[in-house]
């Protein structure tokens, strides 16, 4: 199964999963009353077990993921963001720094509020700690009766564990030493790494669990990979590893914490230093995921770093299986397009300046829409196919009330030939393509509410398809059949096929809310006037009429739509047949 299909099936499984069933201590919302450069009262609200921060440099994502960070009991957002001299917070004990956060508390079998608040320094340190309800924040009030967890003014935070994977940090420890490391000139540093490549081919070719230098431990933890592991490194990188070893050590000179090391065997054994940035990111993405116990909050920084798309799309598809697996919930913040596709839009969160050097945060978006406030011109167009250019107008004129990225993903082609060819022979051929198209025919070409659904049609009605098909489209489509001897082959093939066909067009066809585009166009003139009983003939007349202004002026098509143009332009984007087209856009735009 590829990437793109792995990922929309287990975004369909893990819609269904829900706060108190499989999803324990989850955080489903978080308000920031006052918190760094966010807009006060913003509010975010965590849908779906996985959320996308999207924005531009420096608008507050990572301050977000710093929030988070800090929410679980016995974690501080003040490991991140913390007073100084020369960036100094502001003090103020009546409006401190705070946010507070809604979780599920099994006890009581809700969502409860926590607030946490920035109340100072405690021995030259930046504490914040839980803080006693609020009601002018906004917060939901105690209820009565005892839970766990709840005290006397507050509920506590919640219990999880927070994992913080910021991946524009992480290097190998040969790029750490040679890149970042100065004071040394290029000679000193190769004698350096010469000599600890020495020590580190020694750590490795004895699998030493120990090595000390002047009394001080320096090897932390040495050991191959699993083949779990490195199963996931190799679908993420998309190649196969025959194995893999990490040694986490402080080898190299100066105070210098751990630094990673990972010896790889391809066919060939390579190290850090002749490995890929993207390698070993993917190496210390998979072992901190797969390390991280059930219900886990897991953060990544701009996971999409040093990784090329196609690792970045499945390393999504690994987080969304182990969201499936482990029921943890996943933040991250990216500027990539490889984590937004195939989300659904509750999961995208848009981060934007409100005019005022603070952010919003929008809180849902397509991720057309998201990447075009990045910048980012929408690649691939999503075609909706209509009868003539009436219909292109009026569709057109609805797309323009959506948010600029999603009306720009949008091409409206009027398909010559009519709704009949458009069912009889286009259709059939997008379904096999497994094209971006959809179509929107008139409402007079509806002959059932809604096709039939293939998955409920009974085995012993398979040799009525064709009849079925023929009753709500009105023909019979050209499938493509596969042909020869083989006559139960054939049978089965074509049974197939329209069962697809029928699951086609469910899921990419629907009709205009008036029978003709025209009726649109002439009620939104005269809102107290009804054609849905008036023949087409007379509607089509009417129209005409209304566009002349009722004089015996003869138009050609060109001036008459040349006059449609205006006058659609005119018809508001509150109109309830303008609302029911765009609402249709945005299912098919959330596909």
């Amino acid at each position: 199964m590829s990437d793109g299909d792995a990922i929309k099936a287990l975004v369909k499984v893990l819609q269904s999963m829900r706060p108190g069933g499989a999803l324990k201590h989850y955080i489903t919302h978080a308000t920031f009353p006052k918190f760094k450069s966010l807009e006060p009262g913003t509010r975010v609200d965590f849908e779906f077990p996985l959320t996308a921060l999207v924005g531009a440099n420096g608008i507050g994502k990572s301050s977000l993921l710093h929030a988070l960070w800090g929410m679980p009991k016995g974690y501080s957002t003040s490991r991140f963001w913390f007073s100084t001299d020369l960036d100094p917070i502001e003090e103020n004990q009546k409006s401190p720094q705070r946010y507070f956060y809604g979780h599920w508390n099994e006890s009581f079998n809700g969502i409860v509020e926590t607030r946490k608040a920035r109340l100072g320094k405690s021995h030259g340190r930046d504490y914040w700690e839980p803080y006693r309800l609020s009601k002018r924040d906004g917060m939901l009030p105690l209820p009565d009766g005892e839970f766990e967890g709840k005290a006397q003014d507050r509920w506590n935070p919640v219990t999880r564990l927070p994992v913080y994977i910021n991946l524009k940090t992480t290097f190998g420890s040969f790029d750490r030493y040679f890149y970042f490391d100065n004071g040394q000139s290029a000679g000193d540093k190769r004698d350096v790494m010469l000599r600890e490549a020495r020590r580190l081919k020694t750590i490795v070719s004895t699998n030493k669990q120990s090595f000390k230098l002047g009394g001080i431990e320096r090897v932390y933890e040495n050991r191959m990979l699993s083949d779990h592991e490195l199963l996931h490194v190799s679908r993420i990188l998309g190649r196969d590893y025959d194995s893999a070893r990490i040694v986490r050590h402080s080898l190299y000179p100066g105070n210098r914490g751990q630094d990673l090391s990972v010896i790889f065997r391809r066919t060939t054994e390579y190290s850090e230093a002749f490995a890929g940035s993207g390698e070993i990111a993917a190496v210390s993405a998979v072992i901190q995921v797969l390390e991280a116990p059930e219900y886990s909050l897991i953060l990544l920084d701009e996971p999409e770093t040093s990784l090329h798309p196609g690792a970045q799309r499945a390393l999504l598809r690994f987080l969304l299986e182990q969201i499936k697996l482990k029921k943890h919930q996943i933040i991250l913040s990216t500027h990539s397009s490889e984590f937004l596709f195939g989300l659904p839009h509750e999961a995208i969160k848009v981060f934007e300046d409100n005019g005022n050097m603070q952010s919003r945060i929008l809180p849902r978006s397509s991720a057309s829409a998201a990447l075009k406030r990045l910048g980012k011109p929408p690649e691939n167009k999503l075609r909706i196919l209509v009868e003539d250019s009436l219909a292109q107008m009026l569709v057109r004129h609805a797309a323009n009330g959506l948010d600029q990225g999603d009306s720009e993903t949008l091409e409206v082609v009027v398909f010559p030939g009519g709704a009949e060819s458009i069912l009889k022979y286009h259709g059939p051929t997008e379904m096999v393509l497994g094209h971006e198209v959809f179509v929107l025919l008139d409402g007079d070409k509806r002959r059932k509410e809604k096709f039939s659904d293939p998955d409920q049609i009974p085995k012993a009605n398979f040799a009525l398809l064709g009849d079925i098909l023929k009753t709500e489209i009105g023909c019979d489509p050209m499938l493509p059949i596969p042909g020869g001897n083989d006559n139960v082959g054939h049978t089965d093939a074509k049974i197939k096929a329209q069962l697809d066909y029928l699951r086609w067009l469910r899921e990419h066809v629907d009709f205009l809310p008036k029978k003709l585009p025209e009726q649109i166009v002439l009620e939104a003139m005269h809102p107290n006037t009804s054609y849905e009983n008036a023949t087409a003939k007379k509607t089509k007349a009417d129209f005409k009429s209304a566009m002349a202004d009722g004089t015996d002026v003869t138009l050609s098509s060109l001036e008459l739509l040349a006059i449609a143009k205006v006058k659609i332009a005119k018809i508001a984007n509150e109109n309830s047949d303008i609302t029911k087209i765009r609402n249709q856009l945005k299912d098919w735009l959330h596909v």
